[in-house]
């Protein structure tokens, strides 16, 4: 089995506020602790505008708003970390877990909204968009606590404030 790819594409506004480099360790070690090491397809992670995020929502999901993050997965063979290995590829994507795309400036704002700071935020928000991609949904409390209690093993994982991560975490209502 081959080992993670990650693709990082970041808008030139934002290049000097992002690291690449701890974006790339953010969605290794979740990719690794939300499917229990088995998951090694490569992934996609673009770093953009609202507006950009907000013409993707309108297009792919009806939403005519912007979000913080867009999790597309490639297929539908993974739930809550588990792969499924008998939901076939017929699009040769073999390998490609799927494409997130995170609102930089939703970032920004959230940061200041739930007090984490904008690196603590980006890499809740990239984690959680990878969970989705893993098959991780938020449809009732026991699900958004699971993802939360993810949420907050990667960002302890990657020597991150995890106390105001799990604080922030908590005081979001998403669903």
């Amino acid at each position: 089995m081959m080992k993670n790819n990650i693709y990082i594409e970041i808008d030139k506004d934002f290049e000097k506020d992002v690291d690449k480099n701890a974006i790339k360790r953010c969605a290794l070690k979740s990719l690794n602790i939300g499917s229990k090491d088995s998951c090694k397809d490569s992934i996609s992670i673009s770093i953009t505008n609202s507006e950009k995020i907000k013409i993707l929502n309108k297009k792919y999901l009806g939403k005519n708003f912007s979000t913080d993050v867009l999790a597309f997965p490639t297929m539908q063979n993974w739930s809550k970390g588990i792969e499924n290995s008998k939901v076939k590829d017929n699009f040769n994507d073999e390998g490609h877990l799927g494409d997130i795309f995170i609102s930089f400036e939703n970032i920004v704002s959230q940061s200041k909204l739930y007090m984490t700071g904008a690196e603590l935020e980006l890499n809740i928000i990239l984690t959680h968009g990878i969970l989705h991609l893993l098959g991780y949904d938020h449809y009732d409390n026991n699900s958004k606590r699971e993802m939360d209690n993810l949420t907050t093993d990667v960002i302890k994982n990657l020597s991150l404030d995890y106390k105001k991560a799990e604080i922030s975490l908590g005081s979001r209502n998403e669903r």
